[in-house]
């Protein structure tokens, strides 16, 4: 009688949706600038994401990374910031669609002499159970910059 017991307690259990943190591997990929054509939108580089356990869809988020910017030169932030996850319909039961926005400390050398500065972005993340991908707007920050679509892919590591 206990292992029955213990059996269709374990399956109940089983069959509750869990929320857990989560930590993620960040590929950056792609930049899509508005108005510009010369430069790298290959920003390739690796980072991390842990997303904390949510509360009422609202999750906090940790991310750090290392890319290769759009002047070719490697950039690097750490940041942190909140998104929401909307509820998922009967026609995409696995896709978790998140809108939020990070603050964030970067440094990159052709900017404020290498020194870091801060700055708060967008972003709107499509993903399952194991990956997804991240898109950030970013601005225009200087006369002559362009405003870009940013493009990020997550696979995740561990959950915890």
């Amino acid at each position: 009688m206990r292992a029955a017991v213990l059996i269709v307690s374990l399956a109940l259990l089983m069959l509750q949706p869990v929320q857990a943190d989560e930590l993620k591997m960040i590929i950056s990929g792609k930049a899509v600038h508005i108005g510009a054509n010369d430069l790298n939108e290959n920003n390739y580089g690796l980072g991390l994401q842990y997303e904390i356990e949510a509360y009422k869809r609202w999750i906090p988020v940790i991310t750090l990374a290392s890319f290769k910017d759009s002047n070719d030169n490697t950039s690097s932030y750490i940041g942190a910031g909140v998104k929401h996850r909307f509820p998922r319909s009967r026609w995409a039961d696995s896709l978790n669609v998140d809108v939020g926005a990070i603050a964030l400390a970067m440094k990159r050398p052709d900017y404020n002499d290498d020194a870091p500065f801060l700055g708060a972005l967008p972003f709107v993340s499509f993903s399952n159970d194991w990956a997804g991908v991240n898109i950030t707007y970013v601005p225009q920050m200087e006369e002559t910059a362009y405003p870009f679509w940013y493009f990020q892919f997550s696979f995740k590591l561990a959950e915890f």
